[in-house]
This record gives structure tokens, C-alpha cells and sequence, in this order.
């Protein structure tokens, strides 16, 4: 059953679906995070195995935010922990056939849908830029923006091609695009209609959209509740929205409450109808696993539509 368009199509009320990224799982397993990020069998292995232990209702392919950002030309560090280190410029490290590889993997190995996360333009043109520097274009230097947010979207549009046959969804992570990083005006000029492009191709492969801005999203809901996202993947799940949202569990309650805390604040989130529970960002790598498995065994208790 798929639950989580299920819930998108208001037929059940409730999903669960953490967002259990490349890192934890290797945390999981014993493995080392590089190689997992590197290879694609250990990377859908792990990612496969943790959907098992867990039994959430959609997987997410999620290595780091950097996979684009490196495949056009900027250093990434990958130990001990996943750095950008300076803008585009240097050697290409294309590491996005290993995610196409291991999504076809994993989409042949699990019954629930595949979530493959990629950058939003607005993000990724940042990382091309550096951040400092991007942001100083976005108010004095508009031509420039605009030339490092089409070279960003013209390589999503591109990666977006190379994944619409696998029979996978896409989560767009678009982190600088929040309206904690950036004023609504800025968003909607320059980030929103880049999103809406990718949301358009993606719909035009019958994927789902998954949406994910991190902190506040608060001056910024009309337009992504508007943008043609499937579900919306925010902090504060109380906003009233048309789209199905994602979330209810917040960093770090996961990381570091106990189950109770968790179950908690779970039946809190829950008295929003069709939502998909899930955490507000990356689980973080060391979790306790039985944090997550509190998450998921609250919605599998629940009989079905309740």
C-alpha cells in the first residue's frame, strides 16, 4: 500500500516517513559514511536495510547536499563530516551516476515509494557562487544571480531527465531559500520560479514533489503552499495549508529525547489531519534507533483512516 499518496489523496490520514538519510544508515550498520557515499551498492544496501528495521512508508536517497555543487566543479569534503569548501572552479567529482544507480536499486528492492533528494537552484546556485558572495549578488549584481540560477537549474533539469524512468520521487532540498536566510521578495523573484520548473518536469513523469525549506517558512507558506509541491516538508507543521505537510518531530527531540518524548510530541502533530509524520530535518546520524522506531510503530498502531 502506498500510504504516502494515500494520504496526499486524503484516503488515510496519516503516514510516517523520517527523513533516515545516507549517514544514519551507515551509523546503522557499522559503516564508514565516504564509501557509502561513494558506491552505489553499499549506498542502497544500507539505505535498504535501514528501511527494514525501521518499516517507514517512503524511502529517502540522500547522501549530502553537496552532490551537484561537486559534479560542477566545487571541493567537497566528505570526512569526517560533508563540507563544501569553496565555490565552483575546480576538478568536476561527478558523483550523480552513483545516486541514479543506487535509486534504481533501491526501487527494486522496497514496495514503498523512493524519494531522491536533489538542490533546489536557489541553494545550489549558492554553493556555485559561495554563499557570502551569492548573497551580495542577489542585492547588487541581479544579471549575475540570474546567470548562476539558470546554470543551477539547467543541471537539475538535466539530472531531473536522467531519473523520471527509475519510478522514483524527487524531494527538493532548498535550505538558503528560507525565509530564515533570505526576505520573501528575494525568494519569490529568484528561488520560487525555479522551483516551479523542476515541480512541473518532475509532475510531467507522474513523481511526487516533496518540497523540504528549513527554519521559518512562516512569510513564505502562500507561495509554496501555491508552488504545485505534493507535500510540504516544513518545521512548523500548525501553519494551515492546502498542500499535505511532512514533519511534527523536531531535531531535537529525536536526537535526544527518549521514545516517550517522542510518542509525545507524535500525538501532538497527529491532531493535524493527512499529515505525514516525519522529522523537520536530516535525522541526525547518531539517532537512537529506538527514537525512530517510537515514530513508526505510533502509526502502524493506528488502525487504517484513523
Amino acid at each position: 500500500m502506498d500510504r504516502i499518496r494515500s494520504v496526499i489523496n486524503k484516503d488515510l490520514k496519516y503516514g510516517v516517513f523520517p527523513m533516515v538519510c545516507a549517514d544514519h544508515c551507515a551509523w546503522l550498520c557499522g559503516a564508514d559514511f565516504e564509501s557509502t557515499a561513494t558506491d552505489p551498492h553499499k549506498l542502497a544496501e544500507l539505505t535498504v536495510r535501514a528501511y527494514e528495521q525501521y518499516g517507514y512508508d517512503g524511502v529517502l536517497l540522500f547522501t549530502d547536499p553537496y552532490i551537484e555543487a561537486q559534479a560542477m566543479g566545487c571541493p567537497v569534503r566528505l570526512t569526517p563530516l560533508p563540507i563544501i569548501t569553496g565555490p565552483m572552479g575546480g576538478e568536476k567529482i561527478d558523483r550523480t551516476p552513483v545516486i541514479v544507480e543506487a535509486a534504481q536499486k533501491i526501487r527494486s528492492s522496497v514496495d514503498v515509494p523512493v524519494f531522491v533528494s536533489i538542490k533546489g537552484p536557489f541553494s545550489l546556485a549558492a554553493f556555485l557562487y559561495g554563499l557570502k558572495e551569492f548573497m551580495i549578488a542577489l542585492l547588487r549584481d541581479p544579471d549575475k544571480t540570474k546567470s548562476f540560477l539558470n546554470l543551477a537549474l539547467e543541471f537539475q533539469m538535466r539530472y531531473l531527465d536522467r531519473l523520471s524512468g527509475l519510478g522514483v520521487d524527487i524531494m527538493i532540498g532548498d535550505p538558503v531559500a528560507s525565509a530564515s536566510v533570505v526576505s520573501p521578495d528575494i525568494f519569490e523573484k529568484y528561488a520560487l520560479p525555479a522551483l516551479k520548473e523542476m515541480i512541473v518536469r518532475i509532475k510531467a513523469f507522474n513523481g511526487l514533489t516533496a518540497l523540504h525549506i528549513c527554519g521559518d517558512t512562516h512569510p513564505i507558506i502562500e507561495h509554496l503552499d501555491q508552488s504545485g509541491a505534493d507535500l510540504l516538508s516544513i518545521e512548523d507543521i500548525s501553519v494551515k495549508t492546502n498542500t499535505t505537510k511532512m514533519g511534527g518531530i523536531a531535531t531535537n527531540t529525536i536526537l535526544y529525547g527518549s521514545p516517550r518524548n517522542v510518542e509525545t510530541k507524535a500525538r501532538t502533530a497527529l491532531t493535524n489531519d493527512f499529515l505525514i509524520l516525519s522529522t523537520s530535518c536530516d535525522v541526525p546520524i547518531q539517532t537512537p534507533p529506538e527514537n525512530i522506531e517510537a515514530m513508526t510503530a505510533l502509526i502502524r498502531d493506528r488502525t487504517p483512516g484513523k
